[in-house]
């Protein structure tokens, strides 16, 4: 299978990446009959059964296209498997929410072995006051990458809220495509990302306030260990009519190894009146003044430096109010912070 084209200035901290995984010859991925109890295990949550979707190497038996209820929670499972020899697989789908509020949980998991490449591709619609609440987590061995290109459109008075939660995998690439398309619509972003060793993690997030009076809160947080690369590029184009916009983007990250790199791209563009707009990035280290702080109160060095970087973060996982879901995600940050180099 031939590599996918990419766009040169979009690619431009990842191209390297990208066409390293592809020096290989992909195969298409075989589907899967029976999964290791190990694997299952971590996705078979007791609140989702009724309604999940597991698609073993892009295959499930499932529509491409789901229309959600008003109450409904919707679990999205993709598992990577490997063969004997490196593997591609492929997936679209589209959701769509007309009215009132819904909730969908994306994992990503897999088996280390031979390459795999994931690529998903979906839509997601809103129609007008609807609210739809989204949380990724993905959580991939080193031999797994993933592409996930996501659009979603906003209609008037809607409103959409997005969690992601970025671990492992030898490359992920997130392309992030937010229409506030319909007046009042708004749109809150909260993400972490946290490549070590040789990951690389790359998030291309695009918001658009495309109507009047629209809302955009976008703030991620990424942590960079080994010789791991991180990159966010976040823009947000207010185009012209869409007056009275509110847009706000931040991004802080952190670096635990002079090895480790983080790109951080703030993008801003205004071509309408009376808006608010901001956007800020920082890259820095850990504050040893904290550091000390924790140390001379008895704790010792390696888990003062996990309650730092766990408390930085955990910001991103702010405002969800699910327990269970808020558990997941602070059990994974957990498991991945046991791993960072001390």
């Amino acid at each position: 299978m031939a590599a996918l084209a990419i766009d040169a200035e979009a690619w431009r901290y990842s191209a390297r990446a990208w066409q390293a995984l592809h020096a290989q010859e992909f195969v298409p991925a075989s589907p899967v009959a029976e999964l290791p109890q190990s694997l299952t295990a971590a996705f078979d949550w007791p609140q989702t059964r009724a309604n999940r979707i597991v698609f073993v190497n892009g295959e499930a038996q499932a529509d491409a296209e789901v229309r959600l209820r008003d109450g409904e929670r919707l679990h999205l499972v993709f598992v990577n498997v490997p063969g004997a020899r490196a593997a591609r697989w492929q997936r679209e789908f589209t959701i769509a929410l007309d009215a009132g509020s819904a909730e969908i949980v994306e994992q990503h998991i897999g088996v280390a072995g031979a390459d795999v490449l994931g690529e998903v591709t979906s839509q997601i619609r809103l129609g007008a006051g609807a609210r739809l609440r989204a949380t990724t987590l993905s959580h991939l061995p080193d031999s797994v990458s993933l592409r996930r290109s996501e659009r979603i459109v906003i209609a008037a008075d809607a409103a959409c809220a997005s969690h992601h939660a970025l671990f492992g995998g030898r490359l992920q690439r997130f392309d992030l495509d937010v229409a506030m398309a319909g007046a009042r619509a708004s749109y809150l972003a909260r993400g972490v990302f946290m490549p070590r060793a040789r990951q690389h993690i790359d998030v291309h997030l695009d918001a658009k306030h495309v109507a009047g009076d629209t809302r955009s809160d976008v703030a991620w947080r990424g942590v960079a260990d080994g010789r791991g690369r991180g990159i966010l590029h976040g823009a947000i184009t207010v185009a012209q009519g869409a007056d009275g916009a509110d847009a706000r983007l931040e991004t802080k990250n952190l670096l635990l190894s002079p090895h480790a790199e983080i790109d951080a791209q703030p993008v801003l563009e205004i071509y309408a009146d009376e808006v608010k707009a901001a956007h800020g990035a920082t890259v820095g280290q850990l504050d040893e003044r904290a550091l000390f702080y924790l140390r001379s109160r008895g704790i010792p060095f390696a888990t003062a430096r996990a309650l730092l970087i766990g408390g930085f973060c955990r910001e991103a996982f702010d405002g969800i109010a699910d327990g269970d879901l808020r558990a997941h995600m602070d059990a994974l940050l957990d498991a991945h912070l046991a791993q960072v180099s001390a």
